[in-house]
């Protein structure tokens, strides 16, 4: 039986959902099965967690966010997860004058991402609930045993084995900014890659936003993730970028210009 203070399963979700209500969601039964029976039933179960953060706390925007990992015993194996708590870290708009959390627009992207069959971590379970004088926001995520970019450039591995990954990694990109998406963090550690098949999941989606073409949210990603590929070999990254060139080949041809320069210097 499902907790009354529960939803399960994912209605229609956007940022304004929480314009004025309190409440705590799983995504999938299996998630919501696993995780209750561990005592992680209830937003407070997870908001009263220890404080410690497998990073440092991001004190910005008014308030503060941090990162706390759950490890819980499944059978002979071990199932990982990662809560991020989040207070009064508001972003400002000309739609919402008075601030929304950066969490709430966080949830509606990777959850946008999801239901278009774009890459996007997958969401255990998110709620919000606010109080007079703050704003609370929580996402629980499963932890990704692939690789990321930044790890798998780390190996310095053998580039010309790495074709296929990286053209898939670029098709994928291309499917998501296709879609007028912008991530606005695209960066190498926040790429998570497959090496079996190339899939890839994607991280950290506040700074997320609808762009109104393609080519303003390839020129802001791209020139993000090549600013962090300095130290791949040119064929690899042209490699990667290959995907973009029959439709958007005037702003991939500007931002190899500006990485060209930028490697001349």
């Amino acid at each position: 039986m499902i907790a009354k203070n529960i939803l399960l399963g994912a209605t229609r979700f956007t940022a304004k959902s929480f314009k004025s209500c309190s409440q705590f969601c799983f995504e999938l039964p299996a998630d919501y099965e696993f995780l209750s029976s561990k005592g992680f039933a209830s937003f407070s179960d997870y908001w009263d967690l220890s404080h410690d953060f497998v990073d440092e706390v991001n004190y910005r925007r008014g308030g503060w966010s941090g990162v706390t990992k759950l490890c819980m015993k499944d059978g002979g194996s071990q199932r990982n997860y990662y809560v991020k708590r989040q207070v009064n870290q508001f972003r400002y708009s000309l739609g919402k004058p008075l601030g929304a959390l950066t969490f709430e627009y966080e949830v509606a992207a990777i959850k946008r991402n999801i239901a278009l069959n774009l890459p996007a971590i997958d969401i255990a379970a998110w709620g919000v609930k606010k109080a007079a004088n703050s704003a609370m926001g929580l996402l629980v995520t499963r932890q990704l045993d692939w690789l990321t970019l930044d790890e798998l450039i780390a190996k310095k591995p053998a580039w010309s084995s790495m074709e296929v990954l990286l053209q898939r990694l670029g098709q994928q990109l291309l499917g998501m900014h296709n879609h007028g998406i912008q991530h606005g963090a695209l960066y190498p550690k926040h790429i998570f890659i497959n090496q079996l098949n190339g899939d890839i999941k994607l991280i950290d989606f506040e700074r997320a936003r609808k762009k109104h073409s393609a080519g303003k949210a390839i020129l802001s990603d791209l020139g993000q993730l090549l600013k962090h590929l300095q130290s791949v070999p040119s064929s690899a990254v042209d490699i990667l970028l290959n995907p973009y060139q029959l439709e958007h080949g005037k702003q991939i041809a500007k931002l190899e210009g500006s990485l060209e320069k930028r490697r001349s210097r």
